[in-house]
This record gives C-alpha cells, sequence and structure tokens, in this order.
C-alpha cells in the first residue's frame, strides 16, 4: 500500500531527524571530551549528554516491549520493576559501567522472581528475563560503545593530551570514596560512527536493491517483502559505510589528529592488518548483525500480533523500530572493540 503525501513526508522528516541526532551524538564525542590536561574541568561531556539519550531511548524501548507483550504476559504488578530498570540504567552505568548493567539486571531479575513467587505468576518471568536482555541489555551496549576506550597499556607521553577523565575523578575529588579513578583514550566516537553508518547503509541499500531486483523471498513467514537480493544489497551497503567511516575519520582524519578521531592513531598500536579487519568485519558482519536484527523485531511484532512497537516515530513505529538493526549491530561493534582494541 503506498503512502500517501503527509506519511510520505513524515517519514521524510521523521528520518532527517533520527540523522541529526545520530550525526550529534557523534560530534558531541569528538568536539565536546573532558581531557585530562583541560584547564577548566568539564562535567558535561559528550559522553555524559549521550548517555542521557541513550538510557532515555532504553528505557522507552523498554515500555514499547511491554506494550507489545501485553499485560496479559506481564501484569501490573511488575510495572514499578521495569520503570526501575529504565530509569536506573544511566546511574549505574554512570558509576559502574557495562558490568554494573549486568549485575543491575541479574537483581531486578531477582526482585522480579521474589514478585512472581508473591504473585503467583511464573509465567511472567520468561518475559521478563526477555526484556531485560532484548532490548534492555542491547540498547545498552550503545552506553558501552559510547564509553568505549583503548585495553592496551601505553608508554607514549604525547597520547595523554586525548586521555579523558571517568566519573570516579571527580567522586573521588569531592567525596573520597578511595576508589581508583582512570584516565580513558576515547573510542567512542568513531565506535558510535560505525554503529550508526552500517546499520543506516544496511538498510537503504538492502530497502532499494530489493525493491528494484529483488525475486527471491528471504523469510517470507516473518517479513515477506525482504528478499535475497535485497539481503546481498544490504551486505554491500554495510561495507560502504564501514568504508565512509574509515576515510571521514582516518584517510581525510576530517576531525584532526587525535588518538579518539581514528583507529590508525600510531600510539594505538594497531597493525595495517588488524586496522583493515576491524573495518572488514565490522562493515560485512556488522551488516548481518543488523539484517538478524530486523527479522527478530519482526518475528516478535508477529508473535504479538502487533504492526509497531508504537507510534512514537510517526510511519517509522517506535524505537525499537528504529534501532532493531542498530541494537545488533552495537553488540557486534562492543565485541569487536572489547577484544580487538
Amino acid at each position: 500500500m503506498a503512502l500517501s503525501k503527509k506519511s510520505l513526508l513524515n517519514r521524510v522528516l521523521v528520518g532527517i531527524a533520527i540523522f541529526i541526532v545520530m550525526l550529534g551524538m557523534i560530534l558531541l564525542n569528538v568536539f565536546l571530551p573532558n581531557y585530562t590536561n583541560s584547564e577548566t574541568d568539564i562535567f558535561v561531556s559528550g559522553r555524559a549528554i549521550n548517555s542521557v539519550i541513550i538510557s532515555a531511548l532504553i528505557l522507552l524501548s523498554v515500555v514499547e516491549m511491554r506494550r507489545a507483550l501485553g499485560k496479559e504476559r506481564i501484569p501490573d504488578c511488575f510495572s514499578w520493576l521495569l520503570w526501575l530498570y529504565g530509569i536506573g540504567i544511566m546511574p549505574v552505568y554512570s558509576l559502574f559501567g557495562f558490568m554494573g548493567i549486568m549485575f543491575f539486571s541479574l537483581i531486578v531479575f531477582i526482585v522480579a522472581v521474589v514478585t512472581a513467587m508473591f504473585r503467583n505468576r511464573a509465567d511472567s518471568l520468561i518475559y521478563i528475563a526477555f526484556m531485560l536482555v532484548y532490548p534492555g541489555l542491547f540498547m545498552a551496549t550503545l552506553l558501552y560503545i559510547n564509553r568505549s576506550a583503548a585495553t592496551r597499556s601505553f608508554v607514549d607521553t604525547s597520547m595523554y593530551q586525548y586521555l579523558e577523565n571517568d566519573i570516579w575523578t571527580y567522586l573521588n575529588a569531592l567525596f573520597h570514596t578511595g576508589r581508583e579513578s582512570s584516565s580513558l583514550l576515547p573510542l567512542n566516537a568513531i565506535g558510535l560512527a560505525l554503529v550508526f553508518a552500517v546499520s543506516t547503509f544496511t538498510d537503504v541499500f538492502a530497502y532499494f536493491v530489493g525493491s528494484l531486483f529483488g525475486k527471491h523471498k528471504l523469510c517470507p513467514e516473518i517479513s515477506p517483502k525482504k528478499t535475497v537480493e535485497g539481503a546481498i544489497g544490504g551486505v554491500f551497503g554495510g561495507v560502504l559505510g564501514s568504508a565512509l567511516v574509515f576515510f571521514v575519520f582516518d584517510f581525510w582524519h576530517f576531525f584532526g589528529y587525535g588518538a579518539q578521531f581514528g583507529l590508525t592513531f600510531d600510539g594505538l598500536g594497531l597493525s595495517t592488518l588488524n586496522t583493515v579487519l576491524t573495518y572488514t568485519l565490522i562493515g560485512l558482519l556488522g551488516s548481518v548483525a543488523t539484517q538478524i536484527g530486523d527479522l527478530l523485531a519482526s518475528l516478535i511484532k508477529r508473535y504479538c500480533g502487533i504492526k509497531d512497537y508504537s507510534r512514537l516515530l510517526g510511519e517509522h513505529g517506535g524505537i525499537i523500530d528504529r534501532f532493531d538493526g542498530i541494537m545488533f549491530n552495537s553488540v557486534f561493534v562492543s565485541f569487536m572493540f572489547m577484544f580487538i582494541l
């Protein structure tokens, strides 16, 4: 069914707004860091602003998934716990990082178990556990990337100017917590760029290639419109998206030279082979992950009998509808950053 002019205009305008937000998040991490050698302490950094944005997306995603599953599967007695989870993500992440979110999720599930025992709703636990993982932990990997830093040891003193403070630096100064602070070599800007670019290019190329050349159905029971040709076009688009990030950050040095502006920075210690492998794998497998995420979101919608997770974004649907592929790609990019960088 063709979109009306009004619906098409809504789709275009909302799409532009989403693109501006994504680009803005990347630029915030580039131009608003909290450098260690800054003459004036910066308490509101790009990382912090992006943390608020991502945490809001997680909360909205949890609310959407609860709506999709319905109160028959997750009754009202669990509502307060899901809101606590969505709201508590940001402070837990800020203090304890991604590992803190994982333990927070386990604690929330334990409380859900106790609630289920008193309410005799053991059947709801499987849905709550699913929500904590998807979209909860999946979306939270965006927080991990937003805080991503190289895990290698550095001795090059010239890199000092690129290190950022973490939150414990300020807490120690204010409250003498006794917890050792750390300085982060930021890779968050390029991390978000890879997630957004690969997923966006995958979606665009899959749509247009599938529309023009699609003949063989990919998963007709889940998503009748998706084709094998479109999926192949999506992989090609993902590689182009990854290549674009390489040229902007590493080849043209569009944002200048610096540790957080690319993977070819000498002090990072990556060989040429590892750099090429990183970009190639994120382009190829990140695109595959994006498309799997899209199919999973469609599968859940069919199971729940809904068209969209919400109408928050108009013709784009809800947050999960727009970030379904991004979530999966974010998990893969997080994996790459953790074990390669």
